[in-house]
Formats: structure tokens, sequence, C-alpha cells
């Protein structure tokens, strides 16, 4: 009787320790951006428990990575539509987050790369709704000032084909944003977390947009004292190199 009534508690027991056991390997990986591998151990995990929260979240991202460095659409499209339903599990589970959110603004912002024009139009203006959203939840959100700096970088930049395809296809209000308001996000993206190298780069790419050769050679020396812990900052380390020597050339 005893043995009975205890094994579904032992069971129970394996089992969460087992999905914690996942979760960790999972995280690890991740942080190494050996994102494949991370994404088995997440869908693994997920398969048993599939309101996994953080497993939906770092899913969604890591399916982003891998998209990002296919170069053709077919192949980026594929992932970067598994990482919105990733995106969409996680706000189902709980849209009260800023993690949540942010995730959604993300799997969109990567979405306006491969779809239609109208598509992509329509989810600029989603992509602020859900940033706006997670930055209410959590003001302190680095990663949702960086891609607040993204979109206000694209809205301002728009084409006059993209502006025109938003009045004709869409009936939308056109988006509104500015270089200054990119540079001020991003900035506090930067104050927020000033060990990502990714938001020097960003931020410098648009200063030289906006013709501020000195902040942007400042934001870039910044970025090359950072300290390199993975791969992935090698790589932006490596074009934060290359775009300082390209506005110094023009400097000189």
């Amino acid at each position: 009787m005893i043995l009975l009534i205890s094994s579904p508690n032992l069971v129970a027991i394996s089992g969460g320790l087992g999905s914690e056991n996942l979760l960790w390997e999972a995280n690890q990986l991740y942080k190494d951006y050996k994102d494949a591998e991370a994404l088995a151990k997440y869908e693994q995990l997920l398969a048993s428990e599939p309101e996994q929260q953080e497993a939906l979240i770092k899913a969604s991202i890591v399916c982003g990575r891998i998209g990002s460095r296919f170069p053709d659409d077919t192949q980026k499209s594929q992932y970067y539509q598994k990482a919105f339903t990733f995106a969409q599990r996680a706000l189902l589970v709980d849209s009260s987050v800023a993690e949540s959110n942010y995730i959604m603004a993300l799997s969109l912002s990567n979405l306006c790369q491969t779809v239609t024009l109208k598509e992509r139009m329509v989810q600029l203006n989603q992509i602020k709704t859900f940033l706006d959203r997670a930055l209410a939840k959590n003001p302190r959100h680095a990663d949702s000032w960086h891609l607040m700096g993204r979109w206000s970088f694209k809205v301002a930049n728009l084409s006059f084909t993209e502006r025109s395809a938003n009045r004709l296809l869409t009936h939308l209000p056109l988006p509104i944003s500015s270089n200054q308001a990119a540079i001020e996000a991003i900035s506090k993206a930067i104050e927020l977390d000033p060990s990502n190298l990714l938001y020097y780069y960003d931020l410098a790419r648009v200063q030289r947009e906006a013709n501020l050769s000195n902040d942007c050679v400042q934001t870039l020396q910044r970025a090359l004292d950072q300290k390199l812990t993975t791969t992935e900052d090698l790589e932006v380390s490596r074009r934060c190199r290359i775009l300082l020597q390209e506005v110094l050339k023009v400097r000189a």
C-alpha cells in the first residue's frame, strides 16, 4: 500500500527534475549560441510541458537567430514563422509579462524581412503595440528598448514605396518616428545593459545615418572596449571594427 501510494509522487518528482535539467541544459546552449541544439532541447521540454513559458520564449528567440543566418528568404521564413508560433503560444500562456510581448514584437520584426509589402506595413504597426506593452510591464527591459530603437530607425527611413503602400493597401495611420528617437531608445538599452555589443553596433549605425560621426566613433570605441565572451560577440566586434574604419576613412 505504501508503495502504491508513494509511486505516483516519485514519478512526478522525477519528471519535474527531468524538466528542470532539460531547461538548464537548453539555457546553457542558448547562452553559448548553440542554437540548433538549444532548440532541440526546448522542443523536447515543450513536448511534455507545452505551457512552459521560459522555454516558449527562448525557443522563439533561438528560431529567430537561426533564421537570420540563412541567406535565402525561404529558409529564413521557415524559422521566422516558427519563432512567431512560439511567440503566440507564450503570449497565450501569459500576456502580462514584458518578455511575452517583446518576443511577439521581435518575431514580427523578423517576419517583416520576408513578407509582402502590405503585410510588412501592417506588422510595423503591430510591433509598436507589443513593444509599448512590454515597456509598460517593465520599463527596464533592455531588449525592448533596443528593438524600439531599431523600429524607430526603420520607420524614420521608410521609402516612398512603403509610405504609398501603407496609405493605399492598409488604410492604417503611418507610423511616425525619427533617427533621434532611435538613438534615444538604443542609448537607453545600453544604459540598462552596457555589456551587449549589438546595442552599440546598432546605435553607431543610426548615428552614422544621422551624420553624427563623432558620436558614432565614440560609440564604436566603447563597443571595442567591452569584454568578449561568446563567438557572437567576436562577430559583432568584427563588424564594429569595420564600421569604425569606414567612418574614420570618410572623416580623414
